[in-house]
């Protein structure tokens, strides 16, 4: 694309001439201001932007003092007054384009003056370039304080940075109508997605009667307070899907029809519990034959008939909420071409929410190994260890898991079109987009005591006995112990 350069201050006489005759047709009325805009300091352009980095090598107007709006006014009136190398034209030229007839218009007060700051990344035409204080398409290298200039009629803008004073225009921020400039409809749609993968493991006791029976007989071995683990994994998607017709401006450019929206999705587990035993009472059923039943019965008690499970946890309530965005209703579009006297710049304010909150239930069955252990005490032998185990056998232990969880899922997108002015645009609207989230716990295991085992101590008369009817074992349940 060819470089479009502006003279403004100009040192050799003949950069000055040029620049007095490219500025003669400006702020006569004759055009809208960000037209002016754009013919005198260019279009955007496809050049590499040169970086700046540091301002105030090739200052313009110099260096305002404060970052205010009356210190900006000020700073322009002792500049104009001043006329140094010729500034006084320079600057009228500069609000021309903005529809003034100079600084001394009675329209350019301080309040169309407002300290800003133009970020980092900014591009756009930058006076002040070595010999004719050139403009030349420029990247900021860093965010520097600037001061907007509105134009007369409000609907254009230029800036003067603070440091150096030089002109700043950005050809992107600028929307020129031209009568000329068809109405198309035009699909635009917004989809996106986000998903979230999490998991933890939520560890708990929880007191575990241990019951030997045969046939209706039951026998009260002990209670042990055991280890439970709870170990869960979910995984979560959010999507958003909305698409809407507008009347656009068609400039014969390919516009984008579809814009991608991203879902930001964030969890929590606001409870979780386990209960085992299920329709045993919350007990450990350990079946006894007749003969481990008569041994067994001199070890340890008959449980009452009206023998009571400890409490177990309450269940939780399953406390659903779905809670989802419905798009906003799209007012009725005509699909005829037509040609329009104005086009206007609306932003486009996007967003989507949705909620779940549910438990996640599982039922399972634990295979939990019972081992008895006997410490003895006094002298050991050679090579003998104090701790003793029999493994009292393997046995189907009932839980249930739940866990409360909350999900929450948003989008927002902000995006700027050109539309075709009816009367009734509303230049910042704001639009409600459906979103739905799905989710699945993949995973939701129990283990119960230490991986599955579960240890009640003997005395030394209960280890004898029992040894009579149960084998060694080791402290793992296994029977080679090394």
């Amino acid at each position: 694309m060819k470089k479009r350069l502006l003279s403004f201050v100009t040192i050799q006489a003949v950069a000055l001439l040029i620049g007095a005759l490219s500025f003669q047709s400006f702020g006569q009325g004759t055009k809208p201001c960000c037209e002016e805009l754009v013919n005198a300091f260019g279009p955007a352009s496809s050049s590499k932007p040169v970086l700046l980095r540091r301002l105030g090598t090739s200052p313009q107007f110099g260096e305002i003092p404060q970052h205010t709006s009356k210190s900006a006014y000020d700073h322009l009136k002792k500049v104009h007054t001043r006329n140094l190398k010729g500034s006084r034209q320079e600057m009228d030229r500069f609000l021309r384009l903005l529809g003034y007839s100079g600084l001394n218009d009675p329209s350019f007060t301080v309040d169309k003056i407002t300290p800003a700051i133009l970020p980092k990344g900014k591009i756009g035409w930058m006076g002040g370039y070595s010999r004719g204080h050139q403009y030349k398409w420029s990247v900021l290298g860093n965010p520097f304080p600037t001061f907007k200039i509105v134009s007369k009629d409000g609907k254009c803008h230029a800036y003067i940075m603070k440091k150096c004073g030089n002109a700043f225009f950005d050809p992107n921020e600028q929307i020129c109508p031209d009568p000329k400039v068809p109405c198309k409809t035009q699909e635009l749609s917004f989809a996106g997605d986000g998903s979230i993968k999490a998991g933890d493991v939520i560890n708990t006791t929880q007191t575990l009667p241990i019951i030997g029976t045969y046939n209706d007989k039951k026998l009260c071995i002990g209670e042990q307070t055991v280890g439970v683990r709870l170990t869960y994994e979910l995984s979560a998607e959010g999507q958003v899907n909305y698409a809407r017709t507008f009347q656009v401006c068609d400039y014969g450019t390919n516009a984008p029809t579809s814009l991608n929206m991203p879902v930001l999705m964030e969890y929590e587990i606001s409870a979780s519990n386990v209960t085992l035993g299920g329709e045993n009472g919350g007990s450990l059923q350990v079946p006894l034959t007749k003969k481990q039943y008569n041994r067994m019965r001199k070890l340890y008690s008959a449980c009452p008939a009206d023998v009571a499970a400890p409490t177990a946890a309450s269940a939780l309530v399953a406390n659903k909420v779905s809670n989802f965005s419905e798009g906003s209703v799209a007012p009725a579009v005509s699909n005829n071409l037509t040609t329009t006297e104005n086009c206007v710049r609306q932003t486009l304010s996007l967003s989507g929410n949705g909620e779940v909150a549910d438990v996640s239930a599982k039922s399972s069955t634990q295979e939990v190994t019972v081992i008895g252990r006997y410490i003895k005490e006094g002298k050991l032998k050679k090579g003998e260890t104090a701790d003793k185990y029999r493994c009292l056998g393997t046995y189907s232990l009932p839980a249930n898991s739940q866990v409360q969880y909350n999900l929450k899922g948003n989008s927002k997108i902000e995006h700027v079109i050109e539309v075709c002015d009816n009367g009734n645009v509303n230049p910042n609207e704001s639009i409600t987009v459906p979103m739905t989230i799905n989710t699945e716990f993949t995973k939701q295991d129990v283990m119960v005591g230490d991986y599955g085992k579960v240890y009640i101590p003997l005395t030394k008369k209960q280890y004898k006995k029992v040894s009579k009817i149960y084998g060694r074992c080791c402290a793992d349940g296994s029977t080679k112990c090394f």
